[in-house]
């Protein structure tokens, strides 16, 4: 016959019971907290470690994607758990060259692998357009238009033109010409030289600037693409010397620029000109959210100092001051929500989070570029710090705060960005894309000058001279 269990034995079964299953419980949350942070046990070695997450993405999409030669299911967009330390991925798909990188992760961190452009391993290479010479090309923000200047001069009596091609379609490229009023421009008399060259686009994409060189007189025109009968020669019309200029904002009608070493903020809307902001300026920088940065000397009791300032909603503040005068430039990005100032003197390139903020400042960042600096750039988002000196390029990622240095061809002058992560290089007459680390540079085809990438991915234009004539082309970046 069952023995009843006394009420001491019931308590004590009981507490057990829940004891283990609170026991359990705990268990259970601190395996997945554990899991969570990418703690996994590996069953070859024996030993429980720490893994890392890498998030895959690529042009074009679903391809296949190894991780130290083992492949994993999916395609990309995918993400994938891997050991911490040193791992070489390889990204392939079929009419395209192998994409591969050796990556080092700390345990837990995230890493984004989307940038990954793959390319055909044929380009497909075409002629859109033959001209007699092509002295310049520079495509618009919005990546819709190009203007391509054909030679440097060829003032004729019914005016200067430019031509404009619309790459919206890339298939199907439209060209307009675009002449500049010659009521609006100084002729030159004699034998004077004379020489057009192109400024830049408004961020909007409808407005340009061009500078007009005539002998010693430099003067600079607005043109508006949409309606070049309206152009303005902004150097007549305020009757000031104006130099750097750069517009602030879409209109068309508001920039910033130097008048002597004044920098004054212009408005051709109302023909006024602001009392200088910034005296005694050796340079200036306009970001994208029309924050500037400049350099200028202060003179006081004698004692000459440069200072590093920026320019916000009116305000004028002093960042840094030097007592020693060098060859300093200065440039302010924006990345996520956060303004950085890039200071560059000597051969070191400081850093500096939220200058405008003195609640949020932390400690600078320092970059080195051995032998010295000869420009200073920013990626088109702001999210790379990039310095050259020669052809020697050294960058600091704000996303993953690594620093790489590499070389890039034969440079003279500040290399553009295709995109965010890949850099152009031209030597040899040859153009060829860079990722932002120096790593997998593809040649693409012969050419010189500027690229333009079209909006959907799939060309690249650029132009190529032989044979005494010069031609826009488009390669085919995509296998259908």
């Amino acid at each position: 016959m069952h023995k009843k269990r006394t009420r001491r034995q019931q308590i004590a079964i009981r507490s057990f019971t829940y004891g283990a299953m609170t026991l359990a419980a705990v268990f259970g949350v601190l395996i997945s907290l554990a899991w969570a942070m990418g703690f996994r046990f590996d069953f070859n070695g024996g030993k429980l470690t720490q893994v890392a997450l890498i998030q895959f993405d690529s042009f074009p999409s679903g391809a296949t994607v190894k991780i130290n030669s083992a492949s994993i299911a999916s395609k990309t967009a995918t993400r994938a758990n891997v050991r911490s330390g040193e791992n070489t991925i390889e990204i392939a798909k079929i009419g395209y060259r192998t994409w591969q990188k050796t990556v080092s992760l700390k345990p837990s961190e995230v890493l984004w692998l989307d940038y990954i452009r793959l390319i055909p391993n044929s380009i497909t290479t075409n002629q859109v357009k033959t001209f007699p010479n092509i002295s310049e090309m520079l495509e618009s923000p919005n990546q819709h238009w190009l203007l391509i200047r054909t030679s440097d001069s060829d003032h004729a009596a019914n005016g200067y033109t430019l031509v404009l091609a619309d790459i919206s379609d890339p298939k199907n490229v439209r060209f307009s010409n675009v002449t500049i009023d010659p009521n609006e421009i100084t002729a030159p008399v004699s034998d004077q030289l004379e020489k057009f060259s192109i400024t830049e686009w408004d961020p909007g994409s409808r407005y340009l600037l061009i500078k007009h060189q005539v002998g010693d007189l430099v003067e600079y025109l607005r043109i508006d693409r949409e309606n070049a009968a309206t152009t303005k020669n902004l150097t007549k019309d305020f009757g000031l010397n104006i130099s750097d200029p750069h517009f602030s904002g879409t209109s068309g009608q508001v920039f910033f620029a130097l008048t002597g070493s004044d920098l004054r903020k212009f408005d051709s809307s109302n023909q006024t000109a602001s009392a200088p902001i910034v005296t005694n300026v050796q340079s200036y920088h306009l970001s994208e959210n029309n924050k500037i940065t400049f350099v200028a000397t202060d003179i006081k009791d004698g004692k000459v100092t440069q200072r590093v300032g920026t320019y916000n909603d009116g305000q004028v503040k002093t960042i840094k001051t030097y007592d020693k005068i060098e060859d300093t430039q200065a440039g302010l990005t924006h990345y996520r929500d956060k303004d950085y100032l890039a200071v560059a003197r000597g051969e070191v390139v400081a850093i500096y989070a939220n200058p405008f903020d003195d609640d949020k400042k932390t400690n600078a960042i320092y970059l080195n570029s051995p032998g010295g600096i000869d420009w200073l750039d920013f990626s088109p988002s702001g999210r790379f710090v990039v310095a050259g000196y020669h052809n020697k390029i050294v960058d600091f990622d704000l996303d993953t705060s690594r620093n790489y240095s590499f070389e890039l061809g034969n440079m003279s002058s500040v290399p553009q960005w295709m995109d965010d992560t890949h850099l152009v290089d031209t030597s040899n007459r040859t153009i060829s894309l860079v990722e932002f680390d120096g790593s997998n540079s593809e040649n693409i085809v012969g050419g010189v000058g500027r690229v333009t990438l079209s909006r959907d991915e799939k060309y690249l234009f650029s132009f190529d001279t032989a044979n005494g004539t010069a031609s826009l082309q488009r390669s085919e970046l995509y296998v259908e």
